[in-house]
């Protein structure tokens, strides 16, 4: 038995080191969980009631393009306690003057709530659809087109998930990004987590610990990856909360990536749901360890 252990422990470091190379975190082993006393819950939207909070949210979109469909402000509504942004097929557009495609939304706290440091979670089902490309990320206001360090933040993306028509869909990733989006830009891809809880029909929570040393990924309460500060340009500015859904493609024309599937293997009558139970931001207390 102890061979056999022995073994399996060579095979996974094996892994974990060539993931390592292509910037990825591995969780193995024993699970580590997340430690909640250290913080206070800040702001939060449990979606309670008949329409979207305003106060809170700012929908997006007025038909524009989006990846590989549209955007459209009103493809959102707060039903049996959740947030669902949705997507559909429109043979004429959303209205009258806009183009055939697919249309979905996004909703943000910019210029009504951003913060540095804390704990983002939400809980979440994905939608079960080809090309469908959900997320739950941060930005900061003052991120430049081109260039600049940690006083200017980056895009913190929390999860994407991208997999459902994949060969191994249940799964999502993380990413750090800086540098603007320009010719300077760099990012990392940060995270798999490997089988969650069929994320296409159950909800999960997703979670990120950011503060002055590391930014730590969560699946379910559980640690799935850290990035320390000395792998990334740190972000060190207040981030607004973004969940968003678009299609796979490019300028609102709607194609799979990697060759995986079709989009018209989801049928015109298609409806796609991205189902937010809440979305809760807490903040470190005052004595609280942050590292």
């Amino acid at each position: 038995m102890d061979f056999l252990q022995s073994i399996i422990s060579f095979i996974m470091a094996i892994i974990a080191f060539f993931a390592s190379l292509l910037g990825i975190d591995i969780n193995i082993g024993e699970t580590e969980k997340i430690d909640m006393s250290k913080f206070e819950l800040v702001w939060a939207d449990e979606f309670e009631g008949d329409s979207l909070d305003l106060t809170k949210w700012n929908p997006q979109g007025n038909s524009e393009v989006r990846r590989g469909g549209y955007w459209n402000k009103n493809m959102q509504e707060v039903k049996d306690g959740n947030l669902v942004i949705f997507s559909e097929y429109f043979e004429n557009g959303y209205e009258e003057g806009d183009p055939a495609g697919w249309y979905t939304t996004a909703v943000t706290t910019q210029n009504k709530f951003d913060q540095t440091f804390g704990y983002f979670e939400t809980r979440c089902i994905l939608p079960a659809g080809v090309g469908q490309w959900s997320a739950f990320w941060m930005n900061s206001s003052v991120y430049p087109p081109d260039g600049a360090d940690g006083s200017y933040g980056g895009e913190l993306d929390i999860f994407e998930g991208p997999y459902y028509n994949y060969d191994d869909p249940d799964r999502v990733f993380g990413a750090i990004h800086w540098g603007g989006y320009g010719e300077g830009h760099q990012s990392i891809s940060v995270t798999y987590k490997i089988d969650p809880v069929d994320p296409y029909h159950s909800y999960n929570t997703y979670g990120f610990e950011w503060n002055e040393n590391e930014y730590i990924y969560y699946v379910n309460g559980e640690v799935t990856a850290r990035v320390e500060k000395d792998r990334v340009v740190h972000s060190l500015v207040p981030h607004y909360i973004i969940l968003s859904t678009e299609f796979s493609g490019s300028e609102g024309d709607a194609y799979t990536t990697h060759g995986i599937g079709d989009m018209d293997d989801n049928g015109k009558d298609y409806r796609g749901e991205f189902i937010v139970d809440y979305v809760r931001v807490y903040q470190y207390k005052p004595t609280a360890e942050t590292a």
